[in-house]
Formats: C-alpha cells, sequence, structure tokens
C-alpha cells in the first residue's frame, strides 16, 4: 500500500491545554512513519509499559496504536452485516496486528479467529 504522500492528522485530545510532546512512530502494518503529538501522561503511561517490556517508549506506543487500530476493525466486523465486509474488517484487525511484535495481542486474535470458524465457517 502506497503511503507517500499522506497526511494523517490525529484528533486534539481533549478540552483545555495539557503539555505534550511530538513523537515519530514506525506503523510497520501500514509500513508508515507517522508523527504524533501526544499528552505527556500517555508518553509516561506508554514509558512505564515500555520499561515492562524492555522495549522503547515509541515502540511501546506504535504497537497500542496497532492493537486500537485491530479492535476497532475488530468491533467494525462484529457491527456489519454483509460477509464480504466482516472479512475485510477482519483481514485488517490481522494486519494491524502484525506490526505487533512484543505487546500482548491473544485475545483479540482470538477473538478473530472466533469469528473467522464459528461464525463465518471458514478457516
Amino acid at each position: 500500500m502506497a503511503t507517500e504522500q499522506r497526511e494523517y492528522v490525529i484528533a486534539p485530545w481533549g478540552e483545555g491545554d495539557c503539555e505534550t510532546s511530538v513523537v515519530t512512530l514506525d506503523l510497520p502494518s501500514r509500513e508508515l512513519t507517522a508523527q504524533v503529538e501526544v499528552p505527556t501522561s500517555v508518553l509516561e503511561n506508554m514509558s512505564e509499559l515500555a520499561d515492562e517490556h524492555g522495549i522503547a517508549t515509541e515502540q511501546a506506543l506504535a504497537e497500542r496504536l496497532e492493537i486500537n487500530r485491530a479492535r476497532i476493525s475488530l468491533y467494525a466486523a462484529k457491527s456489519v452485516e454483509s460477509v464480504s465486509k466482516v472479512q475485510q474488517h477482519l483481514t485488517d484487525a490481522r494486519e494491524y496486528l502484525s506490526g505487533v511484535e512484543v505487546l500482548a495481542t491473544d485475545d483479540l486474535e482470538d477473538d478473530i479467529e472466533h469469528i473467522w470458524t464459528s461464525e463465518l465457517g471458514e478457516p
């Protein structure tokens, strides 16, 4: 997928002022490098998560974003009626999870597998 000349905008985190930092992240599932403005409190949480797993803060944040994107695709798959749309959302979720190397994704992978095999009847 070509990602050249695309600009991604992250919406504001909420009302009011808060201290933020601009962080550059690699999102491997889409072969994309993104600059995101993140509240300092979120970076502190990601730093703690990174320390727990022995990875860089940027990698922890990138993997968390990939997991969240997969979760959104999974929820979307559960909310549509068309089999082809369900399959596409599940494929997208799997693709996002392919960018996660360290953080746990077993629960999402199990949910995806359950829908493929139990509800769609496919391997």
